[in-house]
C-alpha cells in the first residue's frame, strides 16, 4: 500500500532505482573490468536480485515502478496519476544518475588500468568497449564487438525490436505478478519472480542491445560517461539511435506490453463460470461492530456529494484593522485557489467532510473561538499577527490600517503554501468521485432490477435463468472495472467493502439460477447490509 506525499514517493523512486544501477551496472562493472564473472547468467542474477531489493526497499512508500516505461504504462492501463510522471520519472534518473556516479567513484582505478592495457582513448572511435559499463550499446560490445561486421549483425530496426519485445515481455509479467485477481501471485515473492523475469529477458536481449529496457537505466548512467570524457561516443553513441533504441522503444514496449496483458485478462476472464460449492462461502462474516467503521468510511468517501474540501472561516467584521486582513487574506486565498470557500462560522458543517481552517485576526476576535461555541472543530487556525510578525511585516509603530492590502496578500500567500497538502488531496478525492460516478450508477440499475426479483421457487427454466445469469455477469464485470480504479490508500477500505458487496450479489444471483433459495437469500442480505449507506446516498 502506497503512502505518503509526493516528494516521498519521489525519495522512494531516487532511492530504489539508485539502488537497481548500483547492483546492476555495479556488476556491468565488476565483470568487464575484473572478470569476476563466468558467464552472462550470473550478471543477469545479479541485475534480477537487485531489482527485487529496490521493489522490496521502496514497495511500500512509491510503489517501486523504478522505471519510466513502467510508470507510463501504469498511467495509461492502471490509472496512475498522470501528473506524477514526470515527477517520478526525473526521480528516477536522477536516481541513476547518483548511482553511476557512486560506481564510477569506486572503479575508476580499473577503468583506467581496462582502458590503457587495451589501448583505448576515451571518445575516440572503439571507445564504447569500455564506455559499455554505463549506457548501453547495440550490439553488445563485449559479445559481438564493435566492427563494421558487429554493426552490420544488429541493425537499429533489430535492436528496437528487442528493447521493445524485451520491454513489453518485462512489463506485461509485472502487470500480471501486481495484478489483485491473480490469486496465483502471492504477495511476499513478486519482487523476487519480477526480478527473475528481467534476468530471463537479459539473458535474450543483452546479446543484442545490453537489455536496457529503462530509459531512467540507460540514460542516468549514460550521461554520465558523456560528462566523463567519452564525449560523443556516449551521446548520440557511434551510431546514434539511443533515443529511439533506448527511450522511445522500452517506452512504447512497456504501454503495448501492459495493454495486451489488460485485453487477454478482459478476453479470457469468464465471470459467468460455474464457481466450485466451496467458493460459495460467505465472502465477509457477519457485521460486527468494528464493521460498523468501514460502513461510515465507505458513506463518507465513496459517495458523498462533491463538497468543498477547503473551509476558510475569518473573524467577523467587526472594524479592527486585523479582521480586515484576515477577511481580504481568505478572499484572496478563495479567489486564486478552486478547491476554497470562504464561510462564516454558522455557515460550517459539523461533519469531519470539510477541511475547516480558521483564520484569526488577534486574541480579542478569533474564528476558532467562535467555531468552537458552535460545535465545529477547526482543522487548523492561522493566526495573522503571529504570521505576520514571523515575516518581520508587522512591527511596534507600524501602521496596519494603512496596509491592509499588502498584509492581506503576504498572509493569503502563507495559507496557500500551508494548504498544498491538502488541495493535492482534495483533486485526488475527486478524480476518484468522477472515475466512481459511472460505476456507481451501473450498480444501480443492477441493485434495483435484482431487489425487484422474488425468491427462487424450485429449479428455474432456462428462459427463466437468462436475466439473472445477464444480472450475474453485469455484476461481476463491474467488479472488474471498480478493481481498475486504482484510489488513494486511504479510500482501499471502503473500495474493498463495495468490492464484497458486488460479489455477494454475484453469488446470490448464482444462487437464483441454481433454483437454492438459502443461497439467494443469504448472500442478497449480505450485499445489503454492506451497501447500505451507499444506497441511501444514491436515493437521496
Amino acid at each position: 500500500m502506497v503512502r505518503g506525499s509526493l516528494l516521498s514517493q519521489c525519495l522512494g523512486e531516487f532511492f530504489g532505482t539508485l539502488v537497481l544501477v548500483f547492483f546492476g551496472v555495479g556488476i556491468v562493472n565488476a565483470a568487464v573490468l575484473a572478470g569476476v564473472t563466468q558467464g552472462l547468467w550470473q550478471v543477469a542474477a545479479v541485475w534480477g536480485g537487485g531489482v527485487a531489493l529496490a521493489i522490496y526497499a521502496t514497495g511500500a512508500i512509491s510503489g517501486a515502478h523504478l522505471n519510466p516505461a513502467i510508470t507510463v504504462a501504469m498511467t495509461v492501463w492502471r490509472g496512475f496519476p498522470a501528473r506524477k510522471v514526470p515527477a517520478y520519472s526525473v526521480s528516477q534518473l536522477a536516481g541513476a544518475f547518483c548511482g553511476s556516479l557512486i560506481l564510477y567513484g569506486m572503479f575508476h582505478g580499473l577503468l583506467a588500468h581496462f582502458e590503457a592495457i587495451h589501448h583505448i582513448l576515451r571518445g575516440a572511435g572503439g571507445s564504447e568497449v569500455s564506455a559499455m559499463v554505463f549506457g548501453e550499446y547495440f550490439p553488445n560490445p563485449a559479445m559481438i564487438g564493435a566492427s563494421g561486421e558487429a554493426y552490420r549483425q544488429v541493425t537499429m530496426p533489430t535492436a528496437m525490436l528487442a528493447e521493445g519485445i524485451g520491454t513489453a515481455f518485462l512489463a506485461s509479467f509485472v502487470f500480471a505478478l501486481t495484478e489483485q485477481r491473480n490469486t496465483t501471485a502471492a504477495r511476499l515473492p513478486v519482487p523476487i519472480f519480477i526480478g527473475l523475469c528481467l534476468a530471463i529477458i537479459i539473458m535474450i536481449v543483452a546479446p543484442l542491445t545490453q537489455a536496457g529496457l529503462n530509459p531512467a537505466r540507460d540514460f542516468g548512467p549514460r550521461l554520465v560517461s558523456y560528462l566523463l570524457g567519452w564525449g560523443r561516443v556516449a551521446i548520440p553513441g557511434p551510431r546514434g539511435g539511443f533515443l529511439t533504441v533506448y527511450i522511445l522503444s522500452p517506452l512504447i514496449g512497456a504501454v503495448v506490453g501492459a495493454g495486451v496483458y489488460q485485453a487477454l485478462t478482459r478476453k479470457l476472464r469468464q465471470p459467468e463460470a460455474r464457481l466450485a460449492e466451496a467458493d460459495y462461502a460467505p465472502v465477509v462474516a457477519d457485521m460486527e461492530p468494528r464493521d460498523q467503521e468501514h460502513i461510515a468510511a465507505a458513506e463518507r468517501v465513496s459517495m458523498s456529494q462533491v463538497e468543498p474540501s477547503v473551509i476558510l472561516v475569518p473573524c467577523a467584521d467587526c472594524g479592527r484593522a486585523g479582521c480586515r486582513i484576515a477577511r481580504r487574506a481568505a478572499e484572496l486565498v478563495v479567489a486564486t485557489t478552486g478547491e476554497a470557500v470562504m464561510r462564516a462560522a454558522e455557515q460550517c458543517p459539523r461533519g469531519s467532510k470539510s477541511f475547516i481552517v480558521a483564520v484569526d485576526a488577534s486574541s480579542l476576535c478569533q474564528a476558532s473561538a467562535e467555531l468552537q461555541k458552535l460545535g465545529v472543530r477547526a482543522g487548523a487556525v492561522v493566526s495573522a499577527p503571529e504570521v505576520l510578525s514571523r515575516a518581520g511585516l508587522v512591527r511596534p509603530g507600524v501602521d496596519v490600517q494603512a496596509r491592509v492590502e499588502e498584509l492581506a496578500q503576504a498572509l493569503a500567500g502563507e495559507i496557500k503554501a500551508s494548504l498544498e497538502s491538502v488541495l493535492a488531496e482534495v483533486r485526488e478525492r475527486r478524480h476518484y468521485r468522477e472515475e466512481m460516478a459511472p460505476v456507481m450508477e451501473r450498480f444501480r440499475g443492477i441493485w434495483s432490477k435484482v431487489e425487484a426479483m422474488a425468491a427462487p421457487n424450485g429449479t428455474p427454466e432456462a428462459a427463466e435463468r437468462q436475466r439473472p445469469e445477464l444480472l450475474s455477469r453485469r455484476s461481476r464485470n463491474l467488479f472488474a472495472k471498480l478493481d481498475e480504479i486504482v484510489p488513494p490508500a486511504q479510500w482501499s477500505e471502503p473500495h474493498d467493502l463495495f468490492q464484497d458487496a458486488l460479489l455477494c450479489l454475484a453469488y446470490a444471483l448464482e444462487g437464483w439460477t441454481a433454483g437454492e433459495a438459502s443461497r439467494w437469500e443469504q448472500n442478497l442480505e449480505k450485499a445489503r447490509v454492506q451497501v447500505k449507506p451507499l444506497l441511501r446516498r444514491l436515493d437521496s
